[in-house]
């Protein structure tokens, strides 16, 4: 719905002005005339001020009491456009478990399977905008590459220096990330906490069915894409 409104409205209280002015003109203009009377022969006096413009002064006031107007106008800064309404946006706290097991570098997806990963969380990234994020990398073990934070910037650059050679431990520890993810989560309400899971393999190292429903009982969403959810369309 389109509205219009002043954002300074008290300065319309200037206009008043305006029919002061008119009023003083029409004063002026009746003074102006009895002096004339007063001096001798209206007729003499005519002609005596015939180059004399008797339209110029109210011509002038015109114009005066115009520009004035608009000048007040101007200042109360006139607004025209659509309803303004206040929407509160509750943001997301999301954490990344990404799968840097060696299997991970299997060049089945282009240029690798942990490559095509990072792409598509930077991309993923890119479309945050009241939420937080952290990134958990694993293999045998889980580790918090990075902390929960609002820093996109931040997320990109712990994100591009991930390889399969921050883990010396190789496997595939679903049930530890999902551990590390929730006692990572910041605050005690787990209303609008998710968990994305990016792994190539199965999980043998611990009990990650165990852990997920630790996960889902606490509030937290897991989504597990799985590296075939990469793969160009």
């Amino acid at each position: 719905m389109s509205i219009f409104r002043f954002a300074h409205p008290e300065y319309l209280y200037a206009l008043a002005v305006v029919p002061v002015i008119i009023i003083l003109f029409i004063v002026m203009r009746m003074m102006k005339r009895r002096a004339w009377k007063k001096l001798g022969d209206a007729v003499l006096l005519g002609q005596l001020a015939a180059s004399v413009s008797k339209g110029k002064p109210l011509v002038k006031m015109i114009l005066f009491s115009f520009a004035y107007s608009l000048l007040v106008i101007g200042l109360a800064n006139p607004q025209i456009g659509t309803k303004l309404e206040e929407v509160k946006r509750e943001g997301v706290d999301v954490i990344i478990a990404l799968d840097v097991s060696n299997s991970m570098k299997a060049q089945d997806i282009r240029p690798d399977r942990l490559e095509r990963a990072k792409q598509a969380i930077s991309r993923f990234i890119d479309k945050l905008e009241n939420d937080r994020i952290g990134i958990i990398v694993f293999a045998g073990q889980a580790y918090v590459q990075l902390p929960i934070t609002t820093d996109f910037n931040a997320a990109k650059l712990f994100l591009s220096t991930i390889d399969t050679d921050i883990i010396p431990t190789q496997g595939t520890a679903i049930g530890t990330a999902i551990d590390l993810a929730l006692q990572s989560f910041v605050g005690e309400d787990n209303k609008h906490k998710a968990l994305v899971i990016i792994t190539d393999g199965e999980n043998h190292e611990d009990d990650a069915i165990e852990s997920a429903k630790k996960a889902n009982e606490e509030g937290v969403i897991i989504h597990l894409p799985g590296t075939t959810d990469l793969k160009p369309s």
